[in-house]
């Protein structure tokens, strides 16, 4: 069983309603990805797509979860040699989704996730929430959690994934300015409480008019980085997470043996 996964987390600025250089740009991250012997990609929130576009554009460039963008995105997979996490608008036919989807480096679909908490006007100008979070599913022997962006931000969702068994949460995001503390607090702490891994990969730069927070990172569930992009230059992070971290940090705070679940069913209230 593998102790150990390296994964790659791409920062870079938005290409919005441009599939062919969306792709290209993967490809090429892809294979730098790869040489550097990551098993796994990164990209932020809609980032195939572009995020921050008008309703008709969104509608426009939208792909089902099985069309010719995941067949395009499993071709480098495969080429690569690379599992990949790329987020875009998903046309689901009467119904439009912010979504994650994962393809392994055979080119199979293993993961797929629609956000569930909608930030804003913005999102719920283009998109219908998902209905669940996504079942935990596994490359190489790691158990992983999906969500995107603002999900992160209700600390339900990282513990439930936890709880769930995910090693490591995958968060594509689109942080803007000024919410820099979700990226410097927030994802610590998240992978602090529930002792796991978190691949937080955002935006760098503008895109309409947001100006994007930067600050990827790749968190331990000691909560310290293994490696942090800067908030306003396109950088590819990459880190080796091991599972003998994750126990030794379980034993030495065994947060979710100690849990007393009682005393929470409030939580379920309105």
């Amino acid at each position: 069983m593998p102790q150990e996964l390296r994964i790659a987390s791409l920062q870079h600025v938005p290409i919005p309603n441009d599939l062919n250089s969306t792709l290209r740009q993967l490809s090429e991250r892809a294979h730098e990805a790869a040489d550097n012997g990551a098993q796994l990609l990164v990209v932020p929130e809609a980032s195939m797509t572009g995020y921050n576009i008008s309703l008709s554009a969104m509608q426009a460039i939208a792909e089902p979860d099985d069309g010719e963008l995941t067949r395009s995105v499993a071709d480098i997979c495969i080429r690569h040699n690379i599992a990949i996490a790329y987020a875009f608008a998903e046309n689901a036919g009467n119904d439009f989704y912010n979504c994650v989807q994962v393809i392994n480096a055979v080119g199979d679909v293993c993961g797929k996730y629609r956000k569930t908490h909608l930030w804003g006007d913005l999102d719920r100008t283009l998109f219908s929430a998902g209905a669940d979070l996504a079942p935990v599913f596994s490359i190489d022997d790691w158990n992983i959690g999906l969500l995107i962006c603002y999900d992160i931000e209700f600390p339900e969702c990282a513990r439930r994934l936890a709880l769930e068994g995910a090693n490591l949460l995958l968060v594509p995001t689109g942080l803007m300015r000024p919410w820099r503390e979700v990226a410097e607090m927030v994802v610590p702490v998240r992978a602090y409480e529930n002792q796991l891994y978190i691949a937080y990969t955002n935006y760098c730069g503008s895109e309409g008019d947001l100006t994007y927070e930067g600050r990827s990172c790749i968190v331990g569930p000691d909560g310290k980085d293994l490696a942090r992009a800067g908030p306003t230059t396109p950088e590819l992070l990459t880190a080796t997470l091991s599972k003998s971290a994750i126990a030794d940090t379980k034993k030495a705070l065994p947060y979710h043996r100690d849990r007393r679940p009682g005393l929470y069913t409030g939580l379920q209230q309105p």
